[in-house]
């Protein structure tokens, strides 16, 4: 018996525009509003989904509130998914953090995200590493059999979808090896016998089509 999980990162906010980091609640942009309605409509011609989850941030929730609208479903929110959190670095741009500690992000970056980052907040990739396996192990086991939906985030969900290829998830991390698209939707498909096997990775291919017949968005 399969089970069927889509990964989905949420729309683009004006942060991800300008290179900022933003673990703190921030709502979508113009055109993230646009991808959350593409991606919602690429989902119902993808679906029947049994259940949506997603983060608790607001960027996350208006995500699938595009989606519910259209699936019907409501959204479980889960903490876990959040993304990973950057303590005193919230809210700060990514050159304004090199001119302030020259050197530091490239020397976390460098280390797969080891060290968790400064701040009572602060989280590592380690940190993330084991609250999103846990919400995405939770969420198989409440739906073995079934097709679900996860929205969450760029960093959160890459380093799971590290865990799921069973890659280190500090190398990967360093490497970049998985950078997602904002309301790109990744599948992970698990058999009866609990192997997973991501089937499709950063897909964004719903971003070039129309979301209703008259091509309106």
């Amino acid at each position: 018996m399969q089970t069927t999980v889509y990964l989905v990162r949420h729309g683009e906010t004006p942060g991800n525009r300008s290179r900022r980091y933003q673990h703190y609640d921030t709502p979508l942009s113009d055109d993230g509003r646009n991808q959350a309605q593409r991606v919602a409509k690429r989902l119902t011609d993808d679906g029947p989904f049994a259940a949506l989850y997603t983060s608790d941030l607001a960027r996350t929730m208006e995500t699938a509130a595009a989606i519910s609208a259209r699936l019907g479903l409501d959204p479980i929110l889960d903490p876990r998914l959040r993304e990973l959190d950057t303590g005193d670095w919230r809210g700060t741009l990514h050159d304004d953090i090199e001119a302030h500690s020259p050197g530091h992000r490239e020397r976390w970056i460098a280390g797969g995200g080891a060290e968790r980052l400064p701040g009572a907040t602060g989280e590592s990739t380690t940190d993330v590493y084991e609250r999103v396996t846990a919400a995405f192990d939770d969420i198989v086991a409440r739906h073995t059999g079934e097709r679900v939906i996860a929205v969450s985030h760029g960093w959160a969900l890459a380093v799971l979808l590290a865990a799921i290829h069973a890659w280190d998830h500090t190398e990967a991390f360093r490497e970049q090896r998985i950078q997602l698209s904002n309301t790109s939707v990744s599948v992970v498909e698990i058999d009866a016998a609990g192997a997973r096997l991501c089937t499709l990775l950063n897909c964004i291919r719903h971003l070039s089509l129309p979301v209703s017949g008259d091509g309106s968005p």
